[in-house]
């Protein structure tokens, strides 16, 4: 959901259903996603601000204030607190400010600027320890919560060794500086010292009150007074007890401390996204109910399956059931320029099945496809809790969801599904109609899922069976991608139905998490996610460990909101993804770097935040984050822990996702504990579980050594089995009976495991790959799904096998054979390019006077500055979709987005059609009238279109222009041929962002996230004639989001060509549904 929603309603597209629009278009970058906080830390040195104790995170004299706030009663109070004793109470209509100084025999000081301060953050407790010498000697400490049952808090002060007089406490509150919140006063979302008091504060309230030892001080309906001792004690204690009952529900024990924090701290923080009947969007910013996204998993995660079924419930009563489809396909909004459904009640998507955003209220049109997500979680509840009368009680709602699924996003029943703004990534994402992994991953698993409920209860499992196989079917034969080992983001549905091969995280987790990967699948796409998404360091001062690094959520340009973020939850769904490919090493590693980044570097202790210090655009940004939550209450407990249950037929699954090294770790849920030790050669678990009905335990691990002594449940001894893996281990599955107590031993013995290749080879295509076989194992199958071995040999000490294929990361298994263990085992290589590489540098060998203009005038079909001025109105999908805007640029969340290209200035520096370039290209060009060659899979112009050509040349340059965006991104967007006259020719393929940019803005590129071949293409300002490989720099263009080049600017391409051949012509061609692409100027050398 997100920063958008508000967005449209305050353009007033939140409810617009066919009216007409008067507002003026906007300009890209004047959207609320591109204020950023943060532009001034960009890029800035980090350093370690908190560090674990125990429960505890700890800074000494810290800087940040107002960033981590107390969650009390489930309303949107807030107790903010700093890393210094000054704090902030907030309730929407009257925010204050709240502060304290301290009087003594010193002097008078403000607390929040003593010499020393020690703070500490507690899962919803915060306590401070202060010294100074205005104190002589004495200390102070302070501790504060919110209180559990109603609006307010209560601070509890300790005065020692003040000798000489007690010493004078002034409690001070006000109103705060910042009146007009955007997010609530959320971090990173408005102004950092919104909380601070008014320079001249109107609504000031100061008391003086004497400390003698113990002080209670209450704040009640936002004003501070004293407490007795007696009244401060019995409600400290209640506040106390409150925290410690919901921190207590999670608790964490591992080798590593910054693991250590979390359970209670994720437990305090679930507890602030719930209202008392629904999981929030977030616990600050976004504080509102959704029906979909993930924070709901955090309910049956946490052990809250009481509140879990509340929230389902809740959003039951939200979905239509007395609205057939009456209206069909396609159902756009004209108003909206056909980028999006219209709101009206009958259309396919505001039709029975479809689930409202708010919870009891069937008759509210949002937006989002939020259907697909809170299924799933209901679906995972199912697992936890094994109900069947509630699953019973909800199949009517399950079957609804799935009719309406198939209705507006399989219309033509090919088994795959069209994304409709259905995860919380989805702000800028439209697929036109397309064959979409996510989407049809989730499909894939609530049809199974529904299938297996079905015989659980007496109905018919057959059509969810059949519609899960055929899907799966389906994102096999066409979203894998053998030869490259991942899925695709998603094949079009329009034009060429060609296949986007660059994915998101989204489209690897959501397809290993919706269980449609086979093993070998799941361990190649996480290596896609392992070489080709953007990973960003994770470094700062004080920070003694080394070698973490986060991630970008894409590989795409240019930016837009959503598309190309780090996110802390899509960082974290990612690495239970790792978890699940059984790349415990690897999830562990990814989940480390990210709580690093947001709970101790970051700027709140403990936060489950929603934006990334690392996201270029926005930078740290919200707080304890729905998404995130829920993301990390999984990868927690399924991830690291592995705590998998299937209630449903009575087993639950550990499979432990320690590191290596690790000889300890314990977890503790309302629902289960278990404890795991290592000592030498013997590994021991003790599961103690509290379900209703105990279930069958089974444990699955990673072998250790080549032969198992023995195995003994509860003492006796018990049997093992092997279970098809290709993480490189094998996995060994172990069962016990359900009852209440389990202990599980294993010892091991023989040799550790051997590694074939423990680094990733580098090889030529056609080059050879030579491996030892490590004494003591062998190979008997391999397995090449990605078609890299041209050929190769086993024999008893070498693996040896002639390379093909393109060049890239690659992975095949080999079948290994040591002691009592077999396994597959993946075998990373490396294909170098070894292409001849060029011989020359793009621009490098101008020569003018052998220059000569390509005139093609009679086919100039418009101005440049008509691209965003059309309608583009055929070929649209026949179907309800997310698709580009009528005016060729933006998208559903800025449909009314526009650019103004201006070539005014270019036109007056033509003379006699001819534009003398810095370079020293001349173009032909034409002061008045169409200047362009536009071609378009639109039908506003042709698809392609053919120039003559004659002569020898040894270089084509080319002045062009023409449309791109983020959803074409490493993808051909257009194509150019040059034919030769003896019937040969050669093609020049045109690629966002490697060398076609959109005419309207300047590509943000950091080397981090955001990534492009250098150097960069030249490029040409339409307004000035300006020619620059850097525009942005040219132009001071700055900022991530927008980067709008005003006026518009074309892209100088330099093709070299074969001089031995006479030239005969070159066709330019579009090939992306989305783009205008358009030849101005053609010039020979």
């Amino acid at each position: 959901m997100k920063t958008t929603y508000l967005l449209l309603c305050l353009l007033g597209i939140g409810s617009v259903s066919g009216a007409g629009q008067t507002k003026q278009p906007q300009k890209i970058g004047d959207f609320i996603e591109s204020t950023s906080y943060n532009e001034h830390r960009r890029n800035a040195t980090r350093s370690l601000q908190y560090t674990p104790d125990g429960d505890d995170f700890v800074c000494i004299n810290g800087k940040n204030r107002f960033t981590r706030a107390l969650y009390g009663s489930h309303t949107a109070f807030r107790l903010e607190t700093s890393d210094r004793p000054v704090f902030a109470a907030y309730t929407k209509e009257n925010p204050k400010h709240i502060c304290f100084k301290l009087q003594t025999s010193g002097g008078t000081v403000a607390l929040d600027s003593t010499e020393h301060c020690e703070s500490r953050y507690t899962a919803g407790r915060r306590s401070y320890s202060l010294s100074d010498p205005a104190f002589g000697g004495g200390s102070l400490s302070i501790t504060t919560w919110a209180l559990p049952d109603k609006e307010g808090a209560i601070w509890q002060f300790n005065a020692r060794n003040f000798k000489e007089f007690h010493p004078v406490l002034l409690a001070s509150i006000s109103e705060i500086r910042n009146s007009k919140l955007n997010r609530n006063g959320d971090m990173g979302a408005d102004p950092a010292d919104s909380f601070e008091a008014p320079l001249q504060p109107q609504q000031l309230q100061s008391f003086p009150v004497q400390i003698d030892g113990t002080l209670y001080i209450l704040l009640e309906n936002q004003e501070l007074r004293t407490l007795t001792t007696a009244e401060g004690e019995n409600l400290f204690k209640k506040a106390e007890a409150a925290r410690s009952e919901t921190a207590s529900r999670i608790r964490i024990e591992t080798p590593d401390p910054y693991f250590n924090t979390l359970g209670g701290t994720l437990a305090m923080a679930a507890n602030g996204i719930w209202d008392g009947e629904v999981w929030l969007h977030g616990a600050i910013g976004w504080r509102m109910p959704l029906s979909g996204w993930r924070a709901a998993y955090t309910g049956d995660v946490l052990g809250w399956h009481d509140r879990a079924r509340t929230h389902f419930n809740a959003y039951a009563a939200s979905q239509v059931t007395e609205v057939p489809n009456t209206l069909p396909h396609p159902a756009q909004d004209s108003a909206l320029h056909l980028a999006r459904s219209v709101k009206k009640w009958g259309t396919p998507q505001y039709s029975n099945g479809y689930i409202c955003r708010n919870p009891h209220r069937n008759n509210q049109m949002h937006h989002y496809d939020m259907n697909l997500c809170y299924i799933d979680e209901l679906l995972w509840h199912f697992k936890w809790t094994g109900d069947l009368d509630y699953v019973r009680q909800m199949w009517p709602v399950i079957t609804r969801h799935l009719a309406w699924e198939k209705l507006n996003y399989d219309p033509d029943n090919d088994g795959l599904y069209d994304a409709y703004a259905c995860i919380w990534a989805s702000d800028a994402l439209y697929y036109n109609s397309g064959a979409v992994t996510h989407s049809s991953a989730y499909n894939y698993r609530a049809n199974k899922t529904a299938a297996q409920l079905a015989e659980k209860i007496g109905e018919d499992p057959t059509p969810y069976r059949n519609e899960a196989e055929k899907i799966l079917k389906a994102m096999n034969e066409r979203l894998w991608l053998p030869d490259k080992g991942h899925w695709a983001e998603y094949q079009d549905f329009m034009g060429h139905k060609r296949v986007h091969e660059s994915a998101a995280v989204w489209t690897i987790y959501h397809a290993i998490d919706s269980e449609t990967a086979n093993p070998f699948q799941a361990y190649q796409a996480t290596r896609y996610v392992d070489t080709a998404i953007p990973h960003i360091p994770v470094t700062a001062h004080g920070l003694k460990e080394n070698g973490y690094a986060t991630i970008a959520t894409t590989n795409w340009l240019p930016y837009s909101w959503s598309i190309n973020n780090v996110a802390f939850a899509e960082v974290m769904h990612t690495a239970l993804s790792y978890f699940q490919a059984g790349r415990a090493d690897a999830g562990y590693k990814l989940l480390k770097s990210s709580v690093l980044d947001g709970m101790y570097l970051g700027d709140s202790p403990g936060n489950f935040g929603q934006i990334s210090f690392y996201d270029a655009a926005r930078g740290e940004c919200y707080r304890d984050f729905g998404d995130p939550i829920g993301v990390a209450s999984r990868v927690l407990i399924q991830g690291l822990f592995g705590i998998l249950p299937d209630a449903l037929n009575q087993q639950i699954i550990l499979r432990p996702g320690f590191p290596d090294d690790w000889d300890k770790a314990s977890v503790s849920t309302p629902d289960i504990s278990y404890r795991f030790t290592r000592k030498e050669d013997t590994d021991t678990y003790h599961i103690t579980q509290r379900f209703q009905t105990p279930l069958h335990p089974v444990l699955h691990v990673n072998a250790r050594k080549e032969k198992i002594r023995s195995v003994k449940v509860n003492g006796v001894p018990a049997t093992w089995q092997s279970i098809e893996s290709a993480h490189g281990y094998p996995l060994l599955s172990i069962q016990a009976e359900g009852t209440s107590s389990t202990t599980i031993t294993i010892e091991w013995e023989g040799a550790p495991l051997h590694t074939l290749a423990v680094q990733e080879p580098v090889i030529t295509s056609n080059g050879k790959l030579a491996l030892q076989i490590p004494s003591g194992a062998s190979i008997s199958q391999v397995y090449d799904p990605q078609s890299v071995l041209a050929n190769h040999t086993v024999e008893a000490t070498a693996f040896n096998a002639q390379i093909k294929g393109e060049p890239g990361h690659h992975t095949f298994f080999v079948y290994t054979h040591q002691g009592e263990m077999d396994w597959w085992q993946p075998v990373n290589i490396y294909i170098e390019n070894v292409r001849e590489s060029p011989s020359y540098t793009d621009f490098a060998d101008i020569r003018p006077e052998k220059c000569r203009m390509v005139d093609f005038d009679r086919q100039l079909n418009a101005s440049v500055t008509d691209i965003y001025q059309n309608e583009y109105l055929s070929p649209r999908s026949p179907y309800t979709t997310l698709q580009l805007p009528t005016q060729g640029i933006g998208e559903w969340c800025h449909p009314l987005l526009s650019a103004t290209i201006d070539d005014s200035e270019l036109r007056s520096l033509v003379h006699h059609d001819t534009f003398q370039t810095s370079l020293g290209i001349p173009f032909r060009l034409k002061e008045k009238g169409n200047n362009i060659l536009f071609t378009s899979l639109w039908d506003n112009y042709p698809d392609s279109s053919t120039i003559s050509l004659s002569g020898t040349a040894s270089h084509a340059y080319l002045l062009m222009a023409g449309s791109t965006n983020h959803m074409q991104c490493h993808i051909a967007n257009g194509i150019i041929r040059i034919h030769y006259a003896d019937g040969t020719s050669q093609a020049t393929e045109l690629t966002n962002p490697d060398n076609w940019c959109p005419i309207e803005q300047d590509f943000y590129v950091d080397g981090k996230a955001f990534q492009a071949t250098a150097p960069r293409p030249y490029r040409l300002h339409l307004k000035s004639g300006k020619v620059s490989r850097d525009l942005g720099k040219e132009l001071n263009i700055t900022g991530v989001y927008g980067r709008e080049i005003e006026g518009g600017a074309g892209i100088l391409l330099d093709i070299p060509l074969d001089h031995s051949k006479e030239l005969k012509g070159l066709t330019l061609e579009t090939l992306s549904n989305d783009v205008v692409i358009g030849i101005m100027g053609i010039t020979l050398q």
